[in-house]
């Protein structure tokens, strides 16, 4: 617009009434797009997705992982598209900010495929749901939210695993008459020569009987196999013994795992103090950008703070399951990757990790780089269990996750024999008390604590 209007005051008789033309055009687009607000708006979504607090001259390569996911969910809420494809879009944002998305998209007016794994997301903000994995291999539509996706397809599994059961029933039925029928046929011997006539007289219908009866089996076995039932496939399920089996105690010292006070960051963020031990179950909870994922780091030994102490016990074996991936070997074999991890012969980690329940047989082969965000997720999760660590600190360890895995994870953490601190708003029914970090950048003392964590639905 600021160009048509620079050729506006230059323009000839001729050359005006079609500059004005094509201005009043755009500015109809313009306005709408909602454009004289725009200004407004921004500020608003970046407020309601916490970048607010962002210094405007950092460099997008400089930014956090979460921090450009949420860049690009704030600008493709601004271009207000008229159709929306999103991909997690609640990942990496906090419980104000994923509230603020859920209540957008229920008034948003274009139509929106997301794929999602939060469960207050589709509870609150879809019409139906999309199973990919659906009944015999197909994807299948659900009308309604998430609560009557799950029974609806709970009643669509049983229903094949009745079908199936049937079919399989049905071959089996076929089968065996097959082999009866070649069993009698086999049964018939030439006649000797003092009873050749009744031989004959008996025996040709016997066997014209034999033989339709085997006819009919093989023709039947190829009608089954022509409409066979796949077998339902086993679901993956996160089978995480090697939590409970890990050591619940160090082998030397006295007083808390860890234990962390007057911490501040290089970036002048002052961090709760913490202690953590025997069973303990913390969620950390504050909007997006207070340090959350900066404290995990820094308890975890991998980010020393400014100034404060971090204690961690002598011989303490920590694991810290970060925010986003990190393999070195894109090219590597996702087994060999994994043994490397855990210091075994191949052989030895598949049987490990397929007895994890995250992956099947076929995934083993698959170079890193080539894994599915979640795949990645679920190895991590992996090379974590066979740690064997005293301490668990979780960066939103649900992120990419179905469902039922996150379910089977919450299940593990309650029997992990060592504390446990997570920054993750769906497995707040594992704390036992909640450090609440507050204001983005907050330089106050220490951390509000509650008994117990609530969730959004909670509130």
């Amino acid at each position: 617009m600021r160009e048509l209007e620079q050729r506006m005051d230059g323009a000839d008789a001729d050359e005006l009434p079609l500059v004005l033309d094509e201005y009043a055009a755009l500015q109809e687009e313009f306005a709408a797009r909602d454009g004289w607000r725009f200004e407004a708006r921004a500020e608003e979504v970046f407020e309601a997705l916490g970048l607010r607090r962002l210094p405007p001259a950092r460099l997008v390569r400089d930014l956090s992982g979460g921090e450009r996911a949420r860049l690009s969910l704030a600008l493709l809420v601004l271009r207000r598209p008229p159709a929306l494809l999103l991909d997690e879009p609640t990942n990496h944002l906090d419980d104000a900010a994923a509230d603020w998305l859920a209540g957008w998209l229920r008034t948003y007016p274009g139509p929106c495929l997301m794929a999602s794994h939060d469960r207050d997301l589709l509870d609150s903000a879809v019409t139906g749901l999309i199973d990919l994995d659906g009944p015999e291999g197909t994807a299948v539509r659900y009308g309604g939210r998430y609560g009557a996706y799950t029974a609806e397809q709970a009643a669509a599994r049983r229903r094949w695993e009745t079908r199936y059961r049937a079919w399989e029933e049905r071959l089996a039925a076929a089968r065996a008459r097959l082999s009866r029928a070649s069993v009698t046929a086999r049964g018939y011997r030439g006649p000797r020569d003092t009873g050749k006539m009744e031989y004959d007289a008996r025996a040709v219908g016997a066997q014209a009987a034999v033989s339709r009866q085997a006819r009919s089996a093989r023709e039947e076995i190829r009608r089954l196999h022509a409409s066979s039932v796949p077998r339902p496939p086993a679901p993956l399920r996160f089978r995480a013994a090697g939590l409970a089996d890990g050591p619940p105690t160090t082998d030397t010292g006295d007083g808390p795992l860890v234990e962390a006070e007057a911490t501040e960051t290089l970036g002048g963020i002052r961090l709760p103090p913490v202690v953590l031990q025997g069973t303990d179950r913390v969620v950390v909870v504050g909007p997006n950008g207070a340090g959350k994922s900066t404290l995990l780091r820094v308890l975890a030994g991998e980010s020393p703070p400014s100034s404060g102490t971090v204690r961690h016990r002598p011989g303490l074996r920590i694991a810290h399951l970060p925010q986003e991936s990190h393999f070195p070997a894109e090219t590597q074999p996702l087994l060999r990757a994994f043994a490397e991890t855990v210091n075994a012969a191949e052989d030895e980690a598949a049987e490990q990790l397929l007895g994890l329940g995250l992956f099947r047989e076929e995934d083993l082969r698959v170079p890193v780089g080539s894994l599915s965000v979640g795949q990645r997720r679920r190895l991590d999760l992996a090379r974590l269990v066979r740690l064997q660590p005293h301490v668990l600190l979780l960066d939103e360890p649900t992120n990419h996750l179905s469902l039922p895995l996150v379910e089977d994870l919450q299940a593990a953490l309650d029997d992990f024999p060592g504390p446990v601190l997570t920054h993750d708003r769906r497995l707040r029914r594992v704390a036992g008390r909640l450090i609440d970090m507050g204001e983005a950048g907050s330089s106050r003392g220490g951390p509000a604590m509650s008994p117990e964590g609530r969730t959004r639905r909670d509130r």
